[in-house]
C-alpha cells in the first residue's frame, strides 16, 4: 500500500514532538523496509526527529548517510544543514558552533546551485555566532543576483547590532525600503534593535513611532514593543543611569511588558549592573520564563558585588534547571572560585567545562589557569597553558602572574621572555606583575648572593627585556665593580 508523503512527514514530526521514542524508531524501520527513507523530505524530518529525541549520534549518522552531493532540492539541503547545526547546539561536545558553521560553509561552497534558502542558512549560522562574516555573505548574495528576503535582513541587522556597525545598518535599512519589506514586523523590529544597540536611539524611536502608530500587525506586535523597550533599557545599562532606568521600568509596567521574558530579563540585568541585587532577584523570581540574559545578569551582578557564595549557589541552580550556560558565565564562576581559593569547586567547574565542550575556549582556559594559580595549584595551570595553541596576552599574563604569586619566579621570567619573543605586546597587568617580581627578586638575590656573577647576568637580561634602562645601568655598574661582564651585545669582524 502506497503511503502519502504528507502523512509520513506528519507522523515523523508528531513522534519527535511528543518524544515517542519507540514508535518513532519503529516507524523509521518500516520506512527503511519500504524504501521511503531515501526520500529527501523524509530523511530531513527523520534527522529532526532524532534531534528532538536528543539521540544526536543517530541524528548525525543519518545525516552523514544522506547523499548530499546528489541533492538538487536546495531548500531541503539547507534544512538539513540547519538540523545538523541544531544538533550541535544541543550537545556542545560534538562540535563548537563556529566549527560547525565552517563545515556548513564548506558544504555550501560545494553546491552546484544555491538559492535563497541555502544562502540564508549560512548567513543565519554566522549571525547566531556574532560573526561579521554574515555581512560578507549578504554582500556576496547580493552580487550573485539572489534577492535578499525577509529572513536575510534580520540576520544582517543582528550582526550590525552585535558589532556596532551603524553605517552598514543604515545601508541595509535603505535596502529594506527598496525591497518593500519596511512593513515586515521582523525587519522593523530588527531595525529598531540595531539602532538602539548602535547608539542611534533617536532613529529607533522614530521608527517605532512611525510603525507602532499605524495599522494592524506592526502596531500590535509584541516583537516590535520588545525591541523598543529592550533598546531603551540597554541605553540605561550602558549609561548606568539609575533615574532613567527607573523611568523606563515604570513605562514598561504601564505597557504591561514587565514580565515578558525578553524585556524582563534585560530589567534584571539592568538592576544587577546597577548593584541593586534585591530588586534584581525579586524581578528574576517573578519572571515566568528565565533566559540566559536574566541568569547571566544575576550571576555577574553577584560576582561584581562579591557575593561569592550566592554566585556559586545561583550557578548550581542554573545547571540543575537545565538553563543555557555559556563560556562567559563559566569564566565568571571560575573567578569566584579564584576569589574563594576553592579548588574543589573549581575542579567541579573544570569538569563541567569538559562535559560541555568549553575547555578549548580562550576565555575559559584563561579563567581556569587563573583559578588553579590562585588556588595554589600552579602546576595544573602550567599544564593547561602548555595545551593552548593560540595564546592571547591575557592568557600569557595569567600564567606569568600565577607563577610569580606561587614562588616560581624563574619560570615567570622565562615565560615572559617567550611572550616577548613571540611578538606579542605585554599589557599593563603583565608589566606590573613582572616589575613587582623583578624588584623582589633583585632585593632578595643581591642580599643573599652578593658575589654570584650569574645573578647580575640574570638581572641584566630581565631589565633589558623590560626596557628598564636605569635599573640595567645600575646592575651593570655593580657588576663591573665585582669584575663580572653583564650580558650585552658586541659586533665582531670575521675575515673570510
Amino acid at each position: 500500500m502506497k503511503m502519502d508523503l504528507k502523512h509520513i512527514v506528519a507522523a515523523i514530526r508528531h513522534c519527535g514532538r511528543v518524544k515517542a521514542l519507540k514508535q518513532g524508531k519503529s516507524f523509521h524501520s518500516h520506512l527503511i523496509k519500504t524504501g521511503y527513507s531515501h526520500n529527501i523530505y523524509i530523511a530531513c524530518n527523520l534527522v529532526s526527529m532524532y534531534v528532538d529525541f536528543t539521540f544526536l549520534i543517530d541524528a548525525y549518522k543519518l545525516f552523514d548517510e544522506m547523499p548530499v552531493e546528489k541533492h538538487r532540492h536546495l531548500d531541503h539541503y539547507g534544512f538539513c544543514v540547519y538540523q545538523k547545526r541544531k544538533a550541535s547546539r544541543s550537545n556542545r561536545t560534538i562540535y563548537s558552533d563556529e566549527g560547525l558553521v565552517e563545515e556548513a560553509v564548506s558544504l555550501f561552497d560545494q553546491m552546484p546551485d544555491r538559492n535563497v534558502v541555502s544562502w540564508n542558512t549560512v548567513i543565519a549560522g554566522f549571525a547566531e555566532n556574532g560573526s561579521s562574516r554574515a555581512l560578507q555573505f549578504v554582500c556576496k548574495m547580493h552580487r550573485e543576483g539572489i534577492k535578499l528576503d525577509k529572513f536575510t535582513f534580520p540576520c544582517a541587522l543582528k550582526t550590525c547590532s552585535y558589532a556596532g556597525f551603524l553605517v552598514a545598518g543604515k545601508q541595509i535599512h535603505c535596502y529594506v525600503l527598496k525591497s518593500g519589506l519596511e512593513c515586515s514586523c521582523f525587519a522593523v523590529s530588527a531595525l529598531v534593535d540595531m539602532y538602539s544597540n548602535c547608539n542611534g536611539l533617536d532613529d529607533a524611536i522614530r521608527l517605532f513611532d512611525h510603525y507602532s502608530g499605524g495599522t494592524g500587525s506592526i502596531c500590535d506586535s509584541i516583537v516590535l514593543w520588545n525591541s523598543m523597550l529592550s533598546g531603551a533599557l540597554k541605553v540605561c545599562i550602558n549609561l548606568l543611569n539609575v533615574r532613567l532606568g527607573t523611568q523606563v521600568h515604570a513605562l514598561i509596567v504601564i505597557s504591561g511588558h514587565e514580565l515578558d521574558y525578553v524585556v524582563g530579563s534585560i530589567l534584571v540585568d539592568l538592576y544587577a549592573k546597577l548593584g541593586n541585587m534585591k530588586d534584581a532577584f525579586e524581578l528574576f523570581h517573578r519572571l515566568p520564563k528565565k533566559d540566559i540574559v536574566a541568569w547571566s545578569g544575576l550571576l555577574m551582578g553577584c560576582t561584581k558585588m562579591e557575593l561569592n557564595s550566592l554566585a556559586l549557589s545561583l550557578f548550581r541552580d542554573m545547571v540543575t534547571s537545565g538553563a543555557e550556560v555559556d563560556q562567559y558565565m563559566v569564566s565568571n564562576v571560575l573567578k569566584v572560585c579564584s576569589s574563594l581559593a576553592s579548588i574543589g569547586t573549581g575542579k567541579q567547574v573544570h569538569a563541567f567545562c569538559i562535559k560541555r565542550g568549553y575547555e578549548t575556549e580562550q576565555v575559559t582556559i584563561t579563567a581556569l589557569i587563573d583559578m588553579y594559580s590562585k588556588c595554589g595549584e600552579v602546576e595544573d595551570g602550567l599544564v593547561l597553558f602548555g595545551c593552548v595553541a593560540d595564546r592571547d596576552v591575557v592568557c600569557w599574563t595569567g600564567i606569568i602572574v600565577g607563577c610569580a604569586q606561587n614562588g616560581r619566579a624563574m619560570e615567570a621570567l622565562e615565560i615572559f621572555r617567550q611572550m616577548v619573543q613571540s611578538g606579542l605586546k605585554p599589557n599593563e597587568v603583565t608589566y606590573l606583575g613582572i616589575l613587582d617580581l623583578v624588584s623582589t627578586i633583585a632585593e632578595n638575590l643581591l642580599a643573599n648572593f652578593p658575589n654570584d656573577s650569574s645573578i647580575y647576568v640574570m638581572l641584566s637580561n630581565a631589565y633589558g627585556t623590560l626596557g628598564m634602562w636605569d635599573s640595567l645601568s645600575q646592575v651593570r655598574e655593580a657588576a663591573k665593580k665585582l669584575g663580572v661582564k653583564a650580558a650585552g651585545t658586541s659586533w665582531i669582524e670575521i675575515s673570510s
